[in-house]
């Protein structure tokens, strides 16, 4: 099956406009959370050197401070699964704006489809070395990446789609998440860079029960210069019922 197929078989371009419909109910709390992540973009990369710069997972580039990017550097990618047909309307006329689509799991994706359609289950703890994930975007070579808000997103869809499926055990999901975190640190921090990413889920019910997850399975580059702060995902329970839901999140550059 083509990858397009596979993607949306998958959720990805459903999940995708999720992100938006959520935006527009909790646009308030996001916020300051968006602005945020713009800031630290924008205050990355004070090299003259850096002519070039590649956003991982621009999405709906609500986080991604574009037209100040695209004024400051001479090549702007813009780098995601799938770019929604907006995106591509409003980027159509930006001559140093470039679209890309790809898997920027390292061709998980792929490779997980095809092991789902296996007959027999593989052994526990051996996923990981069944995966053999490559360097996405090998045909460009910007001089500075930023993944925004990517870096916890990449193992959940795929994760879900391993869920459903009776090849998949479920021991296996946290080695799986830990290898794509891993590998996706160890590619990015080999150009000079930035990552904002949510790194702690924290969920308060009805009766003021508090809750937190971790959403890191490696950890961070020290770089030389970080932000924290904290923000306000679902104010309405819709993400887990009946549930408020706050992200932690943590921003770094590296040299």
């Amino acid at each position: 099956m083509k990858e397009g197929k596979i993607i949306r078989r998958m959720g990805y371009v459903r999940d995708q406009e999720g992100i938006m419909n959520r935006y527009l109910r909790e646009s308030s709390n996001w916020e300051t959370h968006l602005q945020r992540t713009r800031a630290f973009i924008l205050n990355s990369f004070r090299d003259p050197e850096i002519k070039s710069v590649a956003v991982l997972g621009s999405g709906w580039l609500l986080d991604v401070p574009l037209e100040e990017l695209r004024l400051r550097f001479e090549h702007v990618y813009l780098a995601d699964i799938h770019h929604p047909v907006q995106i591509r309307k409003k980027t159509e006329s930006m001559e140093n704006v470039e679209l890309l689509e790809a898997d920027l799991s390292g061709g998980a994706i792929q490779q997980l489809w095809q092991l789902s359609k296996q007959k027999s289950s593989p052994q526990a703890g051996s996923l990981p070395a069944q995966i053999s994930l490559k360097h996405p975007l090998t045909h460009i070579s910007p001089d500075a990446l930023v993944s925004v808000n990517l870096l916890n997103q990449l193992d959940i869809m795929l994760c879900d789609f391993m869920s459903k499926q009776s090849y998949f055990q479920q021991d296996q999901q946290q080695q799986f998440r830990s290898a794509l975190q891993e590998f996706h640190l160890q590619w990015i921090t080999d150009t000079p860079g930035c990552l904002v990413s949510d790194v702690v889920e924290k969920s308060k019910d009805k009766k003021g029960n508090i809750s937190s997850k971790s959403l890191l399975y490696t950890d961070l580059p020290e770089g030389i210069r970080r932000d924290s702060w904290t923000w306000d995902f679902d104010s309405l329970g819709t993400y887990r019922s009946k549930t408020l839901t706050s992200m932690e999140v943590k921003a770094v550059e590296w040299a």
